[in-house]
């Protein structure tokens, strides 16, 4: 349970800098969306139901705070966090691997599902071609920046395991 409340503040402080640090001149040249990275991390550490809670609920913050209408983001992230934990977690394992190609394919999606839905509400001007052109630069930079973030979320995310023994002196199967 606390690690899931940990879960939750990190990925509030990885909507702040998304929505502030990131939009500072030069550094605004490149946005990884922080919410999206440490949400796949989330989902994969601790499992579908917080996931998907958890993605609804920075997402609703998002809409809320930053969004064009309420329930766009709360809706995607919900949904990728639930379906990348649900198909992905049993190979986790400390794999940074399965993380980053995880992490990629959600991004993708994750556009797709955006531009989906705002051109479905007609609250969208893009057209494919520049949502497949921006997915894919959004991909590399989600990449990386799971590559710089991993170590560190994976130590607040994954419970150490406790060796042979547990502390009641009883072996652990």
């Amino acid at each position: 349970m606390m690690r899931n409340a940990v879960a939750l503040v990190v990925l509030w402080l990885a909507l702040v800098i998304q929505s502030t640090v990131f939009q500072i001149p030069p550094i605004n040249v490149v946005q990884p969306n922080l919410v999206l990275v440490v949400l796949m991390v989330t989902a994969l550490a601790r499992g579908p139901a917080v996931a998907l809670l958890l993605g609804v609920a920075v997402g609703f913050i998002q809409d809320v705070v930053y969004g064009s209408f309420i329930g766009l983001n709360a809706f995607t992230y919900g949904v990728i966090g639930y379906f990348a934990a649900s198909f992905f977690a049993q190979f986790l394992h400390k794999n940074i691997s399965i993380t980053f190609l995880v992490t990629i394919i959600t991004t993708f999606i994750q556009d797709w599902m955006t531009f989906g839905l705002t051109r479905m509400f007609g609250v969208t001007a893009y057209s494919w071609h520049t949502v497949f052109t921006n997915s894919l630069w959004q991909m590399i930079v989600n990449g990386i920046t799971l590559l710089v973030v991993y170590p560190w979320l994976t130590r607040l995310f994954i419970a150490k395991s406790r060796g042979r023994y547990s502390q009641d002196g009883q072996e652990s199967l």
